[in-house]
């Protein structure tokens, strides 16, 4: 038997005088209570906000069915969107056991009509971390599905999430669409080999090599890398199967319009600057601006890519931003746009004119999205006269 030592006879003291004095928590009754709030809070979340514009049926006593809007788009429809995006986040996590807590059963797609790359992007990482929670048992009931949505999803590898497949599709007929997509790519922390292959599929939807790809590259690797450094810090208590990143692309042949669009399913780039030094420069930079009262995830978003700092505070960090805009700026047109919680931060170029748009939201995106858009013209692609 080990002998004990004196530390450790005064520290079981000092902890049996405190339990006599009821000083010493129960955990796991805290635990339980932790647990039933949470589930009590997004029961009242969901019934708040079907008030709202959430089109949400409860079957039975917990039985979530909700139904994804005409429209899914950031630019348009941005509040629409995001709730039903927010939705599916907080109804797809397990929230224990008791039988009046809200479970997702359902998502219907058949008013669906039009959705973003984006907004298809993001959607489709939410159902695949549902997924991932009920160990891949999910399968797409497509019967009643808009055609052009059905064939866009197609495109972007909606339906290679799944292990099991859907029933049926609609019927082949001639498409109209003059946008080209990449499928959907799934990476995990420090996959930055992922770039390159984004790299080799937006050359096939575009037909030719791309002119200064490196700015390009470079700014995907270090969207990437941030993911490792600060997206799904250890205090989180993230899982492995939750550390992911997607990819996605596309291409329009008629406006010769590039985009390509990042989401990982993190903090949020506002959550994840550091409290010191940042706060002092950023409050420092924001104060020649609106005051930032009600508006902290908007300002801080600007903070970030204006004075160009991420959390790890080294200085081969958030360069990478720098290159996808100066991508923008070689070609004149395009933009650059990131969304994260409830902040927006946009810089555009149009016939030579910059301009910054910054907003504020109800509904948070729970992560960053970036969405690059630039116009490719002739001396663009190489090879072409």
């Amino acid at each position: 038997m080990k002998k004990i030592s004196i530390e450790q006879r005064k520290y079981d003291a000092r902890m049996a005088i405190s339990a006599r004095q009821g000083r010493v928590k129960n955990k796991k009754r805290k635990a339980k209570k932790n647990s039933l709030c949470s589930w009590r809070g997004t029961n009242n979340w969901i019934d708040c906000n079907t008030e709202k514009g959430l089109n949400i049926d409860i079957i039975g006593s917990n039985k979530v069915i909700l139904t994804l809007p005409k429209v899914m788009n950031f630019s348009s429809a941005y509040e629409e969107t995001s709730l039903h995006l927010l939705a599916i986040r907080k109804l797809a996590k397990r929230q224990g056991t008791s039988p009046n807590a809200y479970k997702l059963e359902t998502v219907r797609f058949e008013n669906l009509e039009r959705i973003s790359t984006s907004a298809a992007l993001v959607l489709t990482a939410e159902l695949s971390k549902w997924d991932d929670h009920i160990r891949r048992n999910l399968r797409p009931m497509t019967e009643n599905w808009n055609e052009e949505i059905y064939h866009r999803l197609h495109d972007l590898g909606f339906f290679d999430l799944f292990r099991k497949k859907p029933g049926s599709q609609p019927p082949a007929k001639e498409r109209t669409s003059k946008i080209s997509l990449v499928k959907y790519i799934k990476g995990k922390c420090g996959d930055n080999a992922k770039a390159v292959e984004l790299k080799n599929k937006i050359i096939e939807i575009v037909g030719e090599e791309i002119t200064k790809w490196t700015f390009l590259y470079c700014g995907l690797s270090e969207a990437i890398t941030n993911v490792s450094h600060h997206a799904y810090p250890p205090t989180k208590n993230y899982s492995e199967s939750e550390k992911n990143w997607y990819l996605s692309a596309s291409y329009n042949t008629e406006t010769h319009e590039l985009k390509v669009v990042f989401y990982d399913q993190g903090i949020g780039i506002p959550q994840s600057l550091p409290a010191s030094k940042v706060w002092e420069k950023a409050l420092e930079f924001l104060s020649r601006f609106a005051p930032i009262a009600g508006k902290k995830d908007e300002a801080l978003l600007r903070a970030a890519v204006e004075l160009d700092r991420t959390s790890t505070e080294q200085t081969d960090r958030g360069k990478g931003l720098q290159d996808l805009l100066e991508f923008i700026k070689q070609r004149k047109m395009g933009y650059l746009s990131i969304l994260s919680m409830k902040g927006l931060y946009k810089f555009s170029i149009e016939n030579n004119k910059t301009s910054i748009k910054t907003e504020s939201f109800s509904n948070p995106i729970h992560g960053t999205l970036i969405i690059w858009k630039v116009t490719l013209t002739p001396q663009s692609i190489e090879g072409a006269s």
